[in-house]
């Protein structure tokens, strides 16, 4: 059984374009090796629309926490996946056809996501479930040569599935996650930027003991301090954060997810504490500042579950701000917000994005039930 949604997208930037998304696989799967899932989007409009690959959306295959799963008791697997750091700007500068999925009108592009490599059923184990993708999980595309995005709130395409035999996988999950070694520069460059991204983190402790919830850097990332405990949850984090030594971390380089992935800087397992996977694009990128090197080891840092776990709503600087600005509640739970807030705080990220935000931001309605599914 298949739930099927039409989504119609209200014009951003002269951009009149609809889709429709599809979540579909079999009825029924022996065992977890077996547990596939396609999701399907189509240009249904009459427009040529140019998607950014997000590795958290409907059009990258990466085993990441892109899908809500639930069984008939309310219990779910546990993500086992990866989590990663990526920048949109990024991987538009990049102009690497990998970056993008291009749908001509009436054109349908399906992607297949192996589920058993982002998700262990041991706890939850088999039997009937709904699988959806996550409530948050956007569309970015690019428009005026800027990356915009449209955000599908409530109501997401699903798929009941029913999960029979042994709930463990077979497969060696590992092999899946390995990465390569560094090279002697990327060792290098590493070292450069783990100094830095400490002192991120140690100013915005600094920040946040001195301003609290008053400092600019923390309204613009993190909006006005409604409620005490969201603020008490990022002074947390950054507390947390640190009493680590970023140069303790295990860094893997030249990893088989990196490998034809613009935009995407690294990535880490969730639940391998210590071992930060960094892509070819963060070498590419600056030592300091927003999507950096330094930033990118926060960010992965923030991602580890014993520093928090935060979460991935949505990617880049400016939509970042807007998650703030409207929905403060997820800002404090969104990795990008805290990464940007150190930088910000530090003062490397000053001016940067701001003369395209005000008026991004009064024109992508981030959230606000575009999606009809």
């Amino acid at each position: 059984m298949c739930g099927n949604g039409r989504s119609l997208l209200e014009p951003l930037w002269n951009m009149h374009w609809s889709s429709f998304e599809q979540v579909s696989g079999p009825s029924n799967v022996y065992a977890i090796d077996n547990f596939n899932i396609t999701t399907t989007v189509k240009n249904t409009g009459d427009e040529v629309v140019r998607l950014l690959n997000h590795p958290r959306g409907p059009l990258s295959d990466l085993p990441t926490d892109s899908f809500t799963i639930t069984n008939r008791h309310g219990l779910s697997p546990d993500f086992v996946g990866i989590s990663a750091k990526y920048s949109p700007s990024a991987a538009l500068a990049s102009n690497d056809h990998h970056a993008f999925t291009v749908l001509a009108p009436g054109q349908s592009v399906e992607v297949h996501h192996d589920i058993w490599a982002a998700y262990d059923f041991s706890a939850s184990g088999p039997g009937q479930y709904i699988v959806s993708m996550k409530d948050f999980n956007s569309l970015y595309y690019v428009a005026d040569a800027k990356p915009r995005a449209v955000i599908g709130a409530s109501g997401p395409p699903f798929h009941i599935i029913n999960v029979g035999g042994d709930a463990r996988p077979y497969k060696d999950r590992a092999d899946a996650h390995d990465g390569g070694y560094c090279k002697d520069w990327q060792d290098r460059a590493i070292v450069t930027a783990i100094s830095l991204a400490e002192k991120y983190v140690d100013h915005a402790v600094e920040v946040l003991e001195k301003s609290g919830p008053n400092s600019a850097s923390y309204k613009r990332w993190f909006g006005p301090m409604l409620h005490s405990d969201r603020h008490a949850s990022v002074v947390s984090h950054f507390a947390t954060l640190a009493r680590s030594d970023f140069s303790k971390y295990t860094y893997r380089c030249n990893a088989r997810f990196c490998g034809n992935r613009p935009g995407v800087l690294g990535y880490i397992t969730p639940n391998e504490f210590g071992t930060i996977t960094l892509c070819d694009s963060v070498f590419n990128a600056e030592v300091g500042g927003y999507n950096s090197r330094a930033s990118t080891i926060v960010h992965q840092a923030l991602q580890i579950a014993k520093h928090g776990d935060t979460d991935g709503h949505t990617s880049g600087e400016v939509f970042a701000q807007h998650l703030a600005r409207a929905y403060p509640y997820r800002a404090t739970t969104n990795t990008e917000n805290y990464e940007y807030f150190a930088v910000s705080a530090f003062g490397d990220g000053d001016g940067v994005g701001q003369s395209d935000a005000s008026v991004m931001l009064t024109q992508v309605h981030f959230g606000k039930n575009i999606l009809d599914l």
